[in-house]
């Protein structure tokens, strides 16, 4: 998305969602770890529409780093967006050190809500305290929906108040699994595709084999190629990235 406007209502924060992010090219993996995935991208489809089940107010994803937590959350917000409905996206990593009840105020008027990274703020307590007040501002509305992440769950996390983890507790989990080597692939691919380059399977294989497997390593490496192949007016070809990324 490339305004500051989610589905009518404009943050007053400089967030903006990635064009890319989107439920249906969220790679789901195979065997049980597809079966799982698929099942929290119908469960924030559900969350998506306006006629869903106050049960399902609260929604937490677990998962550590690179597994596409906020993937999914954008892409929720997308589609709140293309069904009318208001949204906001808040990566609260971004806003470690500022003023939790400032940026925290008025956003249970949202239809939606998608905080990012709740790790990253929960031992403050002046952040931790205002989360706790959110959570009982959604609830006390009975509308609206709080969906949240985090890389670990709400009975691990590091928490300066102890109230907010027993709200966390009041969401539906769900846990994100390691994609595998094979899912990487797609994903780099799918993504050098969105930003108009042409990623052949074999120098895919290559930059998973050879890089740190994280993911968000390899989109920083699938950046730095984009920019060197306008720059340079280069395809994607293996020596060309093995000069690029100095492999």
């Amino acid at each position: 998305m490339d305004s500051n406007v989610l589905a009518g209502a404009q943050l007053a924060l400089p967030v903006q969602l990635p064009d890319h992010a989107r439920f249906d090219n969220f790679v789901i993996g195979a065997g049980n770890l597809g079966e799982r995935q698929s099942q929290l991208i119908a469960h924030l489809e559900r969350l998506s529409q306006e006629n869903v089940q106050s049960t399902l107010q609260y929604t937490a994803i677990f998962g550590e780093r690179g597994r596409g937590k906020t993937h999914l959350l954008c892409a929720l917000c997308e589609r709140c967006a293309e069904r009318g409905r208001t949204s906001i996206y808040l990566p609260l990593r971004d806003f470690v050190g500022t003023s939790a009840i400032d940026i925290l105020q008025g956003l249970e008027h949202y239809d939606l809500i998608a905080l990012d990274d709740v790790d990253s703020v929960s031992l403050d307590p002046k952040w931790a305290e205002a989360l706790f007040a959110l959570f009982n501002r959604v609830q006390d509305r009975r509308s609206g929906f709080l969906v949240l992440s985090a890389q670990g769950t709400a009975a691990s996390l590091p928490m300066a108040f102890e109230d907010l983890r027993s709200r966390l507790q009041w969401a539906t989990p769900f846990r994100l699994g390691a994609p595998t080597d094979s899912d990487k692939v797609k994903i780099l691919r799918q993504h050098a595709q969105v930003r108009g380059l042409e990623l052949s399977e074999g120098v895919a294989e290559f930059m998973v084999q050879r890089m740190p497997r994280d993911l968000h390593e390899l989109m920083n490496a699938l950046d730095r190629l984009d920019s060197a192949s306008i720059e340079k007016q280069r395809r994607l070809t293996l020596p060309f990235v093995k000069e690029i990324l100095a492999l």
